[in-house]
């Protein structure tokens, strides 16, 4: 499903990975829970060398996180893909389709892209198009 969203910036803590620095990214994600981000927050994805398969910036936080890191999540059109399984392994399962879904990256801006940790514990994935 195509969604409009509006711009949000985001705080947080931010690395410069791509996806086959696995060993960051859950570097980054282990020091989520030490952040105490209160209520819904976002894993943004920016600053694209590329596509999924060169550098991006990966921040994890909210709109009320106090870190001197931000990213900000561009106004625009963007897909939209609820993860089945709320968890690290269900979120990388779906990263996993989009991957090879070859219509969707003929779509994709890499302008920013998102998950988005919901109240209710479920995850959206949201691909600007």
């Amino acid at each position: 499903m195509t969604i409009q969203l509006t711009e949000k910036t985001i705080k947080g803590k931010k690395i410069r990975t791509n996806n086959q620095c696995l060993d960051d990214i859950i570097f980054l994600w282990s020091k989520v829970p030490a952040m105490q981000l209160i209520g819904e927050f976002y894993a943004v994805y920016s600053n694209y060398d590329s596509n999924f398969k060169g550098d991006y910036d990966l921040l994890v936080g909210n709109e009320q996180a106090e870190f001197p890191d931000t990213s900000v999540l561009q106004t625009g059109e963007y897909v939209e893909i609820p993860v089945e399984v709320a968890s690290p392994e269900g979120v990388g399962a779906t990263w996993q389709k989009i991957w090879e879904d070859t219509a969707l990256e003929q779509r994709r801006t890499y302008q920013s892209d998102a998950e988005h940790y919901k109240e209710d514990g479920t995850i959206v994935i949201y691909l600007s198009v």
